[in-house]
């Protein structure tokens, strides 16, 4: 038997780790106890526990370390051994003890239920140098009579695979003592198992295991085949075919891959031609062909001439997404669309306005100016440009920065008048009106040089009958003089309707200003009102007009009419009300001098003749848009242009008087640079001022101080510009009293008007419509009035 195991606790005092080789271990201290106690292997220490005191005794070395399992602190009562006695003494060597074939036995816990201990037998040495804490591993003895002896591990112990036999202990579970060493026999080897051929057998400590093979099922007794297929792996309509442990697909058209997992790309063989990209489908494919290219497979190449896209009568030839335009003569562009511009050179001298045609162009000269180019001189103006070639220099009457002579400007309230700085007047000064027979029933003016000699020129559409029976209009033609006087009338008709006004614009794009007019009568509800164009026949005749050619409006009572740019394609549109329908209709130019069919716009209670069109832009967009006035709902309608010919709904702008709007006048009149609008109200006393705010929209009209005396209202009823020569916007509204005349409105350069005396016009009860512009050519503004019931046009030069 070898040497018994001490362990001493001690209550009070000290101790240090025991150096096993070395002498005692341990320094006692009074009150010194020994107890034994199960313990544990540690890393390098034994661990020991008493109730809930523990204990460490330290240990160094390895060779134990793998033989041992787990170990937690042991409970009360677990495999207590009892090592040595209360007065032994601890010796270095706590490991020599010797048992079986010269061996320590260690008890170790195992799970089985048969043994749960096993008998684990080192050398003393390795007991020393590799001891690791596992839960119930202690030293033990088989002999009864020893201290370290354990009735429970001796009783139930039993030997691993590879002890050396002892009688007194068996074998672990399935060992079998063979030659003194427990061994286990391999049932799988010798072929007793029972496992099924689709089985795999694993030999066991005693005994053996079966499990099924891959691809099978069961016990390991019994093994049936796996269906493979029952997880349905084959993808995408694929069938699937079950094996031993395996499967295959066969895959529905357009798909491959183990599970038919893969869509096979039909463009791989890449069928798009022509730069043409292929996206893949299933079991298909398409192409998004290069531009230009077209077909399944982009082979045919897209003829873009298909659609005449070459215009004004060029040559198409197709390409590869593109095509080519040869132009006919005067014409540029992708699509011979432009007009070739003959005004690009600036080939209007001294400030004239160059009109391009098609391979041609006029020149609307500035005051003062003629000729092809405004190259001579004739009139008051002089330009001061330091060219005496042109016989301007000498001629200076009214520049504000030159009055007289070059380089004498007017002082501060002061203006140039008739060569010389004079006081600026605080109100407007009409001039000796100027008048000429009209004997064709006149309505509305419009003014323009048609004959392209640098002096403007008055047109008048007329009323001859207004007769159920016998309606009729045309145009009258009076050529000025450039004095404010103009040549004798020259009439063309016949419209089929009252002509009701008049506007010049280019309608066929040869440069000259040609004439249309609106006609249509009240006392006609059931017949559509119409348009009429009288082509100016240019340089064989300038400021002659051919036959009408009309066009309908597609709507009765057509009574007003402006012109402009709507759909942004270069080519002159015209514009009209119906005062019976309450109707805007719009007709497209064509660039011919036709026009298309009209396109009517609702505007609520637009009726009364003196209800106004007028074409501006309002929104500094680039396109004309529409106003409206309506006397019978005391309101301004603006259509604002979308850029494509169409307009937004109309939006309506009350005045503070609730009172009419009838004329419209444009101007700047608050001088905040921004467009205002202005028309005159009920019974000619006052105006109403519309403030712009740059973006298309305006605020409610604002009244300006009123007339001591009412007069009937008028159609076209006010002009605006300087008048008086101050800078701020003036105003003047037409009135028909016992003898006719205007009234003047002088602003005050903050959007108010000061109301005048009426101004007489010298001609008789009639008069219907006022007109503005520079008729004699000295830097003033003049007015321009008709007067059906006398049968007179009548220009009013501006006093100044």
């Amino acid at each position: 038997m070898g040497r018994q195991w001490m362990l001493y606790i001690f209550t009070t005092g000290e101790y240090r780790r025991p150096a096993f080789n070395d002498s005692p271990a341990w320094v006692p201290a009074s009150s010194a106890r020994a107890v034994a106690r199960p313990w544990c292997v540690l890393s390098g220490g034994i661990s020991m526990k008493h109730k809930s005191i523990s204990f460490l005794v330290m240990l160094t070395g390895a060779g134990l370390l793998g033989l041992i399992g787990g170990c937690s602190p042991i409970s009360d009562g677990d495999n207590d051994a009892y090592v040595g006695s209360a007065d032994s003494a601890l010796t270095a060597a706590q490991c020599d003890y010797f048992d079986v074939n010269g061996q320590v036995q260690i008890c170790h816990k195992t799970s089985s239920t048969r043994h749960p201990y096993t008998l684990v037998r080192v050398s003393e040495q390795a007991c020393i140098n590799a001891h690791s804490a596992h839960n119930g591993d202690y030293v033990t003895s088989l002999d009864p009579t020893s201290p370290l002896y354990d009735p429970t591990c001796s009783g139930q112990a039993c030997l691993p695979v590879n002890a050396p036999c002892d009688p007194t202990v068996p074998c672990c579970d399935g060992l079998t003592c063979q030659s003194g060493t427990c061994v286990d026999v391999n049932e799988c080897a010798a072929g007793t198992d029972n496992c099924s051929e689709n089985a795999t057998c694993t030999n066991t400590p005693g005994s053996f295991t079966c499990a099924c093979n891959a691809g099978y099922e069961g016990d390991g007794v019994t093994c049936t085949n796996i269906d493979e297929c029952a997880t349905n792996p084959c993808q995408n309509g694929g069938t699937c075919t079950d094996g031993i442990n395996s499967y295959t697909c066969t895959c529905a058209p357009g798909f491959t891959g183990t599970n038919c997992e893969i869509n096979i790309d039909e463009c791989a063989s890449s069928p798009c031609q022509n730069g043409g990209t292929c996206t893949d489908g299933i079991n298909s494919y398409t192409c998004a062909c290069a531009p230009g290219f077209t077909g399944t497979n982009c082979e045919t190449n897209i003829d873009e001439c298909a659609t005449s896209p070459c215009q004004n009568g060029g040559t198409c030839t197709d390409g590869i997404n593109s095509y080519t335009c040869a132009c006919a003569p005067g014409y540029s562009g992708t699509n011979c669309e432009t007009n070739i511009d003959e005004c690009a050179a600036n080939p209007c001298l001294n400030g004239g306005t160059c009109i391009d045609g098609v391979g041609s162009y006029t020149c609307q000269c500035a005051p003062t100016y003629e000729g092809t180019n405004c190259q001579s001189c004739s009139g008051t103006l002089g330009d001061c440009n330091g060219d005496s070639s042109d016989g301007c220099e000498v001629n200076l009457q009214s520049d504000a920065d030159s009055c007289g002579a070059c380089g004498i400007a007017c002082s501060t309230g002061q203006i140039c008048t008739n060569g010389t700085c004079q006081t600026a007047p605080t109100g407007q000064v009409p001039g000796t009106p100027v008048s000429s027979p009209a004997n064709h029933s006149p309505l509305a003016p419009a003014v323009a040089d048609v004959n392209g000699d640098g002096k403007l020129d008055i047109l008048v559409a007329n009323a001859e009958s207004g007769s159920i029976l016998t309606p009729s209009g045309s145009l009258s033609v009076f050529l000025g003089n450039g004095d404010a006087s103009v040549q004798p009338e020259v009439n063309y008709g016949s419209a089929s309707l009252s002509s009701n006004a008049v506007v010049a614009v280019d309608v066929d794009g040869d440069g000259w200003l040609d004439a249309v007019t609106v006609n249509g009568q009240t006392n006609q509800p059931l017949i559509n009102g119409n348009i009429s164009v009288y082509k100016n026949l240019g340089p064989s005749a300038p400021g002659t007009f051919g036959a009408p050619t009309s066009f309908t409006t597609g709507t009765p009572g057509s009574v007003h009419l402006c012109t402009g740019d709507f759909n942004a394609d270069g080519v002159a549109d015209i514009a009209t009300t119906s005062v019976t329908l309450s109707q805007v209709s719009v007709l497209f130019g064509t660039g011919a001098g036709s026009f298309g069919a009209p396109t009517l716009i609702g505007i609520p209670g637009t009726g009364g003749v003196q209800s106004t069109i007028a074409c501006r832009d309002l929104n500094g967009d680039g396109f004309s848009d529409l106003v409206v006035t309506s006397p019978a709902s005391a309101r301004l309608s603006v259509l604002i242009n979308q850029g494509n010919g169409s307009f937004a709904a109309p939006v309506s702008y009350s005045n503070s008087a609730s009172g009419q709007t009838a004329g419209i006048a444009f101007g700047d009149a608050n001088g905040d640079g921004v467009l205002d609008i202005l028309s005159n109200g009920a019974a000619g006393r006052f105006l109403f001022f519309f403030k712009g705010n740059g973006n298309g929209t305006f605020a409610s009209g604002v009244q300006s101080t009123a007339a001591a005396t009412t007069a009937a209202n008028s159609a076209l009823g006010v002009v605006a510009d300087d008048f008086n020569g101050d800078g701020k916007l003036d105003a003047y509204i037409l009135v028909t009293t016992a003898s006719g005349g205007v009234r003047p409105m002088t602003g005050n350069g903050s959007g108010g008007f000061t109301s005048g005396t009426v101004v007489t016009t010298g001609a008789s009860p009639g008069l219907n419509a006022i007109a503005t512009a520079d008729m004699d050519a000295d830097g003033y503004p003049d007015l321009i009035l008709t007067n059906r019931g006398s049968g007179t046009v009548t220009v009013v030069p501006n006093g100044l």
